[in-house]
């Protein structure tokens, strides 16, 4: 009886050979899938703020603007009640994105440097 003859295929032959058992509809979906795994988006934006920092310089209609802004999907946010930024916290508004501060003139600025971030 005959051995069957091996063949380990490498490099371009196993491309050849996925290309070949699948059809053209399931080339195209793997190729995304591999795509997309390779080149993933940006990780969610983690944002921290100082508990006292926000209620030294919010106010409603600051306080509405960053609630719609953190129910973006692409932020993870926590609140302290302190964040150990004392002398930070008493001048200006501030927040550790993605743990560096970022601190800002007033909470609007604060709050559109956190948009441009999530760009």
């Amino acid at each position: 009886m005959e051995e069957p003859i091996m063949h380990f295929a490498t490099g371009s032959d196993k491309i050849s050979i996925i290309t070949n058992i699948y059809s053209s509809n399931e080339r195209s979906d793997m190729m995304k899938n591999f795509l997309s795994k390779m080149f993933t988006k940006k990780g969610k934006l983690q944002i921290e703020f100082c508990q006292n920092n926000l209620d030294r310089f919010l106010n409603e209609q600051t306080v509405a603007d960053y609630g719609k802004f953190l129910a973006n999907p692409g932020i993870q946010y926590k609140e302290y009640e302190c964040l150990s930024e004392c002398k930070l916290c008493k001048q200006t508004p501030y927040a550790k994105v993605n743990g560096q501060i970022m601190n800002a003139k007033d909470s609007r600025d604060l709050l559109n440097q956190l948009y441009d971030e999530l760009k």
